[in-house]
């Protein structure tokens, strides 16, 4: 079920643990994107702009793999939906409006990923969310 199994807490930390991950996923998507857009916008390849970020302190698994292998190669095809992980993002806002903490960036984040600003389908890869040729990020302003 998973190449690797980490013990953190009492019944229920796992999911907790996978809430916060998932919803640090959905924000570097969206991070990954605007930052490789910019750099693009300023002159600068994306895949030269990642190799940088990928060698220094910008990196991530978004950055490090999905991307190079799903995104600039148009592939689309992680195997993760773009319904899973607005499931998990609506859920990880669940559970910090239960404990309490603000989460504003994550609730922008969240705002982005949505059908009507995303103008992703549940049933799409979540990779497209990173597509550079479709401007997601500022749907909702041109609504």
């Amino acid at each position: 079920m998973a190449g690797k199994i980490l013990h953190v807490g009492p019944s229920g930390a796992g999911n907790v643990a996978k809430l916060v991950n998932n919803m640090l996923v959905a924000s570097h998507m969206v991070t990954t994107l605007e930052a490789l857009r910019l750099a693009e916008a300023a002159g600068v390849g994306a895949e030269d702009a990642l190799r940088v970020i990928n060698s220094a302190t910008g990196r991530s698994a978004l950055s490090e793999i999905h991307f190079p292998n799903w995104v600039l190669p148009r592939s689309f095809d992680s195997g993760f939906s773009t319904g899973l992980m607005r499931k998990d993002v609506r859920l990880a806002r669940e559970l910090a409006e239960r404990s309490g903490v603000a989460m504003p960036v994550a609730d922008l984040v969240a705002d982005l990923w949505a059908e009507e600003n995303s103008g992703l389908k549940d049933g799409d890869d979540f990779m497209h969310m990173g597509d550079p040729a479709v401007d997601r990020l500022t749907q909702k302003e041109k609504m």
